[in-house]
């Protein structure tokens, strides 16, 4: 069975601070690629999901992470913990499969359907 898939790539950068953690017990800064991907009907009109509202419905939630300190919204801002909240939070607008947080380069958390 073929499927159709839509996918998107943001950046956004953030702070956090692991306590306990040895290394990433301080605050620091990452800048995150977030891909989003999603799989779904071909609409008569041919598309899934238009691209510009597939966007809006990410950066809905994505702008709760951008230039934030992670610490104050989650008690453990861990890669997976992050991930798991946008997937979960992205479900509830757009049916998304898999979401991918790179945390810099050659670091990332993937959550999927």
């Amino acid at each position: 069975m073929t499927k159709t898939g839509l996918g998107m790539e943001f950046f956004v950068d953030y702070s956090h601070r692991l306590p306990g953690h040895p290394k990433c017990g301080v605050p620091h800064g990452h800048t995150a690629k977030i891909i989003v991907e999603l799989f779904g009907e071909v609409r008569p009109d041919g598309m899934i999901m238009d691209f510009k509202d597939m966007e809006d419905a990410c950066w809905k939630v994505l702008e709760n992470v951008d230039h934030k300190d992670l610490n104050q919204s989650f008690e453990r801002p861990t890669s997976e913990n992050v991930t798991s909240w946008i997937f979960s939070e992205l479900s509830k607008n757009i049916p998304v499969s898999r979401v991918l947080f790179h945390e810099g380069q050659g670091k990332w958390c993937v959550v999927e359907k």
